[in-house]
């Protein structure tokens, strides 16, 4: 046997820069109390007919869904994916919904001797002996059932627990008998005497287990939320919350410096005072929404959900863009009133007798260091996601980034490239005027008097510098960039003369 070339030459192979960090798809996150989406979870949907077939297709969900899928941009893009959270404001009891579909009376009339195992907490129940030949139909299946499940031990959360046959959905339900926090699961019957799959209470995918849980307060549902997952660039609840939880969601999400983009309906009535209320409170924004089974606040979470930031001059005014809705107000009085209070409406103006729609005026509430226009703050939220994303990749991807000029360098390039498809896509505006107080600040902050030039006609200014601090005892090093770029301002209105000589 020949002696190994390892004993003299070894070659490692392997993917360099292999690691890569995600940036978020920036779809709408909806907020929902529907007991069909288990406690604690996030679904995400392709298309409007999954969200029906799993909400229903009379939901308000698929609703919200039908509208939400059904926009086309006039950069001919949609939004790909819609995402619904559990929001469970009281406590609520273990629920278990079977596989719709598949059931009939005469599929349980043969059965005798059905059995299951149901665990709820630390109680553990084998259910046996179940005889349905004597079902007329399948309310009395679900009957029988719920007999032996309340038989089975004497705590509430089994006597007072309820098994019904929903025709609707074509499932059977369970809900256990106490509200709070309690774990729910299902065994198959040993002995070949199984009912729990005839139930459709065993499909790993189809059948939906939700948990007891505590009430949460909609701040405490969103915490939750994004700690699961970030992935949305936007939220709303469908439930209507109440003015001082809406305060209360509106200073958290502003806590996380252009995160999310926090979309809320309000009525006539209330218009007035919920924007008095959050007037302050960057990162909300409020649309009038007189009309039930219209949901026009949900317009800058379809534009942002369908903005495609890899594509040549994607970025959008948020204004003046077309959706199937009725106009809210239709005359001069209402924009006017609206308008002051940030306040956005679905309008009606008109030329040549032909009516023309659109949504107006695409502001944001906050003071005036928070971004007012809807189109800056989720440009924003975009890049600064996306250069998180790739500062990140190159300190995975990497041994080490050095505290020295290397690593300067090695951070303003990954910078850089982020830099190029915001110019790509307008997120950065080139040659963009600039006012001297504008000049005097950029001057303030490079130090550089002559730094407003590059912002003014590159669109960008970025610096990068290494600075020393001490944690915990321990001196470390990180690298703080800087970067100063023009946003993309947009125009709201076209003032013209016509001079006749």
């Amino acid at each position: 046997m020949a002696i190994p070339l390892s004993r003299y030459v070894e070659i490692t192979s392997g993917v360099g820069a292999a690691a890569t960090v995600s940036t978020r798809e920036l779809m709408g996150r909806y907020f929902t109390s529907s007991s069909l989406l288990p406690t604690n979870t996030f679904r995400e949907f392709s298309s409007a007919d999954a969200v029906g077939n799993y909400f229903g297709f009379s939901s308000e969900e698929y609703l919200r869904a039908a509208f939400y899928f059904g926009w086309i941009s006039k950069n001919i893009t949609r939004a790909r994916n819609i995402s619904f959270a559990r929001f469970n404001a009281a406590d609520t009891a273990p629920q278990i919904f079977g596989v719709p579909g598949g059931q009939s009376v005469g599929l349980w009339n043969p059965i005798t001797t059905g059995a299951f195992t149901i665990t709820i907490g630390a109680q553990v129940e084998v259910i046996t002996g179940l005889n349905f030949s004597a079902a007329a139909n399948l309310a009395a299946v679900a009957a029988i059932i719920q007999a032996a499940i309340r038989a089975s031990d004497s705590s509430a959360q089994f006597t007072a627990s309820t098994v019904t046959f929903d025709p609707t959905r074509g499932s059977f339900d369970f809900t256990g008998g106490a509200s709070g926090v309690a774990t729910i699961s299902i065994i198959a019957g040993s002995g070949g005497n199984d009912i729990a799959q005839q139930l459709g209470w065993l499909d790993p995918v189809r059948t939906i287990i939700s948990a007891g849980a505590a009430a949460k307060t909609p701040v405490q549902t969103l915490s939750f939320s994004s700690d699961q997952s970030n992935n949305f660039g936007s939220f709303a609840f469908l439930p209507t919350l109440t003015q001082s939880e809406i305060v209360s969601v509106a200073t958290w999400n502003l806590a996380l410096n252009i995160e999310f983009m926090y979309s809320v309906r309000v009525t006539a009535a209330n218009a007035s005072a919920m924007s008095v209320a959050v007037a302050d409170i960057g990162g909300i924004t409020l649309t009038l929404a007189p009309l039930a089974g219209e949901y026009p606040e949900q317009v800058p979470m379809m534009i942002l959900a369908a903005t495609d930031y890899a594509a040549l001059n994607s970025t959008v005014n948020y204004m003046f863009q077309l959706f199937n809705l009725n106009a809210s107000v239709e005359d001069e009085a209402g924009p006017d009133a609206y308008d002051s209070l940030r306040v956005h409406d679905y309008a009606q103006t008109q030329n040549a007798g032909n009516t023309i729609e659109f949504y107006q005026r695409g502001l944001m509430m906050g003071l005036p260091v928070d971004p007012s226009d809807q189109n800056t703050y989720t440009n924003e939220l975009w890049l600064k996601d996306t250069s998180a994303a790739a500062i990140l990749t190159l300190l995975l991807a990497l041994a080490k980034v050095s505290a020295n000029t290397k690593g300067r360098s090695q951070i303003l390039a990954i910078l850089q490239g982020v830099i190029n498809l915001s110019l790509l896509n307008g997120v950065i505006s080139v040659g963009k005027p600039l006012n001297q107080t504008q000049k005097l600040f950029i001057a303030e902050v490079t130090g550089d008097t002559r730094a407003w030039y590059q912002v003014q006609n590159d669109g960008y200014w970025v610096d990068a510098q290494i600075v020393s601090y001490v944690e915990a005892s321990v001196t470390k090093y990180k690298i703080v960039y800087t970067l100063i770029y023009s946003k993309d301002d947009i125009i709201r209105k076209v003032e013209g003369r016509d001079i006749l000589i």
